[in-house]
């Protein structure tokens, strides 16, 4: 799963793109930190689109 298909699942989560602004302007654009958006949100780093594969 790419970082952009990482910000839109998180978008579709209803994490706002505001806060995904902040998080990645702070820590960078990466997958590894959007993994932690989804563990802060979710309490897991596995993004349910991953788990169907």
């Amino acid at each position: 799963m790419s970082a952009n298909e990482m910000w839109d699942a998180l978008l579709d989560m209803g994490v706002s793109e505001e806060t995904l602004q902040i998080v990645t302007d702070v820590a960078g654009y990466s997958e590894r930190t959007l993994r932690g958006v989804l563990y802060s949100v979710e309490g897991t780093e596995t993004f349910p689109e991953e788990e169907e594969e």
